[in-house]
């Protein structure tokens, strides 16, 4: 669906959403849409990126930031990475254990000197005060179009339930977790180590890039996907320079929204349109 700019989407995962949850989750899609879109009016593309996914990192209902899983020896490890299409700026953290991912990544992107970092925690640090989140939520992140047209994307995770320290997932590499370009604006969500051999957001612009529209790209990635894999591993949220925004996933639900300047938000979990 095309809409008018700014435009911002964003999701809180693919997943096993169940019915229960669906109310709180829209409420929370529904807040960081509003507060991310706010940052339209005082900034660009970027600060409503990283607005919307802080704020469901603070939230503690997804599977980023405060709602993060532990690893196997009982802490948090945080990834996540951010891009901007005009420029292909991009900056990722790995192993993050306390404070933002998203803002991380940010800092790191606008050093402009390297593109992914491991974590410098401190060895005293303390994420006992996160708590794990409490439903099916999934990794976060968004999209978003400026009226200058520059495209931005962003994604935040705490990993796998269970994995191995050291575990790093596709959220924090771009063209997997994320990708912008000057066509587009991607955020993957899904099994980390299936994404990270597919790249699918480097795929999607690929495919735009030779003439695709963004519905059309979208599903062929994540059936190509689908047919390697089976379902229940991968969902995506897009954007393209027109302000055409599209998403599509294998797994039960994924939760997901978007606002633009009609200030309409669309909100959804299971079955619908953004």
């Amino acid at each position: 669906m095309r809409y008018s700019l700014p435009v911002l989407v964003i999701h809180g995962g693919a997943g096993s959403w169940q019915l229960p949850d669906q109310d709180k989750v829209k409420l929370v899609i529904s807040e960081a849409l509003e507060r991310g879109y706010y940052e339209f009016r005082k900034g660009s593309a970027v600060e409503a990126v990283v607005e919307a996914i802080y704020y469901m990192e603070e939230s503690g209902v997804f599977d980023a930031g405060k709602g993060s899983v532990k690893n196997s020896a009982g802490y948090i490890e945080m990834d996540a990475g951010i891009m901007i299409g005009n420029t292909l700026q991009a900056g990722g953290i790995m192993g993050l254990r306390e404070g933002s991912a998203i803002k991380k990544a940010l800092e790191i992107l606008k050093q402009n000197r390297h593109v992914l970092m491991i974590a410098s925690n401190n060895p005293q640090g303390d994420n006992s005060t996160f708590s794990k989140s409490e439903i099916s939520g999934d990794t976060v992140g968004a999209v978003a179009l400026d009226l200058q047209g520059n495209l931005v994307a962003g994604t935040s995770t705490g990993g796998i339930r269970g994995k191995l320290p050291g575990r790093v997932g596709d959220s924090p590499i771009p063209g997997a977790g994320y990708y912008a370009t000057s066509n587009v604006a991607i955020s993957t969500t899904g099994i980390g180590e299936i994404i990270l051999r597919m790249l699918p957001a480097k795929e999607v612009d690929i495919l735009v890039s030779m003439g695709f529209n963004i519905d059309d790209a979208l599903r062929a990635v994540i059936n190509k996907i689908t047919k390697i894999f089976g379902k229940d591993n991968i969902g995506m949220i897009g954007l393209d320079k027109y302000g055409n925004a599209s998403s599509y996933y294998n797994t039960k639900g994924m939760a997901r929204g978007v606002i633009s300047a009609d200030g309409v938000k669309r909100v959804f979990v299971f079955e619908g349109e953004i």
